[in-house]
């Protein structure tokens, strides 16, 4: 699934591209996945993208009449940036064709993905939104400890809970753990000050050391890979190759589909 570094690198790549070039038409291929409606999505032609934001894992495409396209990639929601004779994938559910020529496709192996187009007064009507936590990008060091001491259970667990903090998912929990070192079942109740505040900061210094291997990942085009940027990544997906660190082995454990990845000997579970 997309996170803060995903959609960044993807948000970086798009705005010199989309602000300022005006919208042909809207093709929903898969009407359902704009949830406020296919047909809403034809009325942005002939409009521009002004300055667009990201909060948490949705992107947020402002208009120049004032609306917001929002989307949730979901977990295999994927983007392309290419022109009208190149190869669309199998999965392709919306092209939005712009003046310069190119179609910004969006892709979505199991249909997961939610879009909706709705005045900023109207962002209640979209899932999940107004459930986010601060962004894990602007929450400050005293609100990000403040709002942790409210979760006693297992750090992981409430890392990605979108409620408490919006954009981080399974993969960069993994990173920045590791990088406080701290393992992913330790129960927060057992933690101390300084083991909130390291949290903390390794969240900022994680996101902060992914940004640019990703913007540079896609400087030359949007990926076509399935899959999410992985390759970088020091400890999740990294099962039984040696700690960056210390050199003992990652562990993994898979359970409900999702992958934990960590070094015991940096991340010892203090019950």
């Amino acid at each position: 699934m997309p996170e803060i570094p995903d959609l960044e690198a993807i948000r970086h790549f798009l705005a010199p591209r989309l602000i300022g070039n005006t919208l042909l038409t809207a093709e929903a291929r898969i009407p359902w996945i704009v949830r406020t409606g296919a047909s809403g999505l034809e009325s942005l032609a002939g409009h521009q993208f002004a300055p667009f934001s990201r909060h948490g894992k949705f992107l947020l495409f402002a208009t120049d009449d004032d609306r917001l396209l929002v989307v949730n990639a979901m977990l295999t929601g994927r983007f392309q940036w290419a022109e009208p004779a190149d190869r669309k994938r199998p999965s392709t559910a919306l092209i939005l064709t712009f003046a310069d020529g190119h179609e910004l496709r969006y892709s979505d192996a199991r249909r997961m993905g939610r879009w909706y187009l709705v005045s900023a007064a109207d962002l209640g009507v979209v899932s999940q939104f107004a459930e986010l936590g601060p962004d894990a990008m602007a929450v400050d060091e005293e609100t990000f400890v403040a709002r942790l001491k409210r979760h006693p259970g297992q750090i992981k667990s409430t890392l990605t809970n979108q409620k408490f903090i919006a954009g981080i998912g399974n993969a960069y929990a993994d990173e920045i753990l590791w990088a406080a070192g701290l393992h992913p079942h330790r129960r927060r109740a057992t933690m101390n000050e300084e083991d909130l505040r390291r949290l903390y900061r390794a969240t900022r210094e994680t996101i902060e050391w992914a940004l640019p291997i990703l913007r540079a990942e896609v400087a030359a085009g949007l990926d076509q890979r399935n899959e999410e940027w992985r390759d970088h990544l020091r400890v999740h997906r990294k099962a039984d190759q040696p700690c960056p660190r210390c050199g003992h082995p990652i562990r993994s454990q898979v359970r409900g589909g999702s992958e934990t990845d960590y070094c015991l000997h940096c991340q010892p579970l203090a019950l």
